[in-house]
């Protein structure tokens, strides 16, 4: 069994740790509800494949693969030094199927039909039809496999969980892992106390706006993803769904967020082209008819999601819909926010799962899924000068055992 390192050893060690400067370890808090936790099996875990930095996919278990027959044809080739064979991987990877059927993000994996091990080294997984972006979805810690990581957890102390290098791969720089409420995450940052804070969105984007931050150290990823409201009630009509959409004001609520270069977007796929709002809100209110309507929206909490629906409540509003604010979990929602970063390949697929009454199986339904675009996802960092080789990228992908901090 491995030793712990003392406590106070480790305390003093981290004393020293500003900025991932002295031979401590890199010190990095994660923003939000068990954040901390998903960055942990991201580091711990290893899937067939796996995201680099850039967020491309990159060997994992598998040393490499190949895809064939239009694109319905994966075949694996484990690594000799991932220690499982392929039987037990594909074992595996049927069961992760199973017990993340019904969780949306995954909804894409459904055309994965068959996944069997042909040799003691080759897993062959056939698809019902092409699926764009299938890997980066293997990539994600649900579907871990037991190989050796990149990282491995160490101690607790300082408030957080030591990772430290594992020996499948070459040398990583150890990692102080902290979850921590945005305003300390900050804070911390501010004094030096940590290199790196990841896992900021539009809601908290606030808190780092409002602190003094050295130049370039805010940082956002050209995120791919959903940000906009789902259809929670499929009850709701077809008519008060296009007002809904039409009276959004996207240029005010992106602008309103602050995030640079953030475009809105009108459509899943990210089109901006839309009439001019004074045409848009004229076609609801000939809609709508002279009727009222009333809805429920569920929100996350923090400032920026405040800001959000106060925004959306005053356009809706203003062609008769008014709009209450309730909780993100609350199950009588009529609209629920979507915030979730994904794969080009997968949104249509995604935002049909998330709304009520569309079949994800359905293509026709995956055309025009009942969704209400505004943007893309915020995915905002804070990196510190000594820290080396972070990349920005469209996943928001930052593998802890790929930073490098100079000492």
């Amino acid at each position: 069994m491995r030793s712990l390192i003392p406590g106070i050893l480790l305390v003093t060690a981290l004393a020293g740790c500003h900025h991932g400067s002295g031979s401590g370890p890199v010190a990095v808090s994660v923003i939000g509800d068990r954040g901390d936790a998903a960055q942990i099996a991201q580091a711990t875990q290893e899937g067939l494949v796996r995201l680099d930095r850039e967020g491309q996919v990159i060997p994992g278990a598998a040393a490499r693969w190949a895809i064939l027959d239009d694109g319905v044809d994966y075949i694996f080739r484990i690594d000799d030094a991932a220690g499982l064979s392929a039987q037990k991987i594909a074992r595996q990877l049927r069961e992760a199927l199973r017990r993340h059927r019904g969780n949306p993000y995954f909804t894409a994996l459904a055309a994965v039909e068959t996944i069997e091990a042909v040799t003691g080294t080759v897993i062959e997984m056939r698809l019902s039809a092409p699926q764009t972006d299938l890997l980066p979805l293997l990539a994600q810690p649900e579907f871990a496999v037991g190989a050796p990581a990149p990282l491995r957890p160490g101690a607790r102390a300082a408030g957080g969980l030591l990772l430290d290098q594992s020996h499948r791969y070459g040398p990583a720089t150890p990692i102080l892992l902290r979850e921590e409420r945005a305003g300390r995450a900050v804070a911390r940052f501010q004094s030096g106390e940590s290199a790196l804070v990841l896992g900021g969105t539009f809601a908290n984007l606030g808190v780092a706006r409002a602190a003094q931050l050295p130049r370039r150290a805010l940082r956002f990823d050209p995120a791919s993803g959903l940000f906009g409201f789902a259809i929670r009630n499929a009850r709701l009509s077809t008519s008060v769904r296009t007002t809904l959409s039409l009276a959004i004001d996207r240029d005010r609520i992106t602008a309103a967020i602050g995030a640079p270069r953030q475009a809105k977007a009108t459509t899943i796929a990210g089109s901006a082209i839309e009439p001019p709002l004074a045409e848009r809100r004229g076609s609801a209110l000939a809609l709508l008819a002279g009727r009222k309507a009333h809805i429920r929206v569920a929100m996350p909490s923090g400032p920026g999601a405040r800001l959000l629906f106060a925004l959306a409540a005053q356009d809706w509003n203003k062609i008769g819909i008014t709009a209450e604010m309730v909780r993100a979990d609350a199950r009588d929602a009529d609209l629920v926010l979507v915030d979730q970063v994904a794969p080009a390949g997968t949104l249509a697929a995604l935002a049909c799962a998330l709304s009520a009454g569309c079949d994800p199986g359905d293509r026709l339904a995956l055309i025009n899924p009942p969704f209400i675009p505004i943007t893309t996802p915020i995915r905002w960092s804070l990196v510190a000068p000594t820290l080396d080789l972070f990349t920005e990228n469209a996943l928001s992908a930052h593998p802890l055992d790929q930073l490098r901090s100079r000492r």
